[in-house]
């Protein structure tokens, strides 16, 4: 039986390819310490992928009503890693911004990657760092999302204090992402926020989605640290 205490999420931040609604790429890699001090063992996952390949989702950050996609492929033998080439419902807006998201951050130099969820169940006798058995329940395509975030007017105060190189990078990152195949909701957040390159003025925000606001500040945050 499945301990809550032995429940664990676990990024690999590694995509290698982002083409035709398919992210493929790495939702785990062997033989390294993660930051919760966990090693996986290759063959970890041969069971659980041959007994639930078949029922397992895809999510977009760990959250169960925020379905994205199923993989259609989920290689536990490679050496590496488990591998998956996951396709993504791009026929719902939540399905085209993910993809559209991971796309985006992957082809720009930024880190984006799968991560899993599931449960710990068995460890090395001999060392207890490393797992030999892990039960997926879940994989998500991962995007930063992080608390407290600032208000777009503050982004661009926060940005215009950087170098002007910096600031270039930041604005020409969030024409590309005007450029590219996001929602029309987003595309819409992105020309606004866009105005504010010459004006700081809060009244131009009023329409801007809370889906546009996390993708211009993932940017902000990417290119700032």
């Amino acid at each position: 039986m499945e301990d809550i205490k032995n429940y664990r999420i676990k990024k690999a931040d590694i995509f290698k390819s982002a083409n035709d609604g398919i992210l493929s790429g790495y939702a785990n890699v062997y033989n390294i310490e993660d930051l919760q001090g966990d090693i996986s063992r290759p063959g970890c996952f041969v069971k659980t992928v041959s007994e639930n390949h078949k029922s397992m989702k895809i999510y977009k950050n760990h959250k169960s009503s925020d379905l994205v996609g199923v993989p259609i492929k989920l290689d536990a033998y490679d050496p590496y890693g488990l591998y998956m080439d996951a396709k993504i419902i791009l026929d719902t807006q939540l399905g085209k911004d993910t993809y559209q998201e991971a796309k985006f951050m992957f082809e720009n130099g930024f880190e984006s990657g799968f991560s899993i969820g599931g449960w710990v169940m068995k460890r090395d006798k001999a060392d207890s760092r490393i797992i030999t058995e892990f039960k997926l329940d879940e994989i998500s395509v991962l995007t930063m999302q992080p608390a407290n975030q600032l208000s777009m007017v503050d982004v661009v105060k926060s940005i215009q204090a950087e170098t002007e190189l910096t600031q270039d990078k930041f604005w020409q990152t969030i024409t590309k992402a005007y450029d590219s195949q996001f929602s029309d909701n987003i595309l819409k957040s992105l020309e606004q926020f866009l105005t504010l390159k010459e004006s700081s003025r809060e009244d131009t925000l009023e329409n801007i989605e809370p889906s546009g606001e996390k993708l211009i500040y993932n940017i902000y945050e990417l290119l700032k640290n």
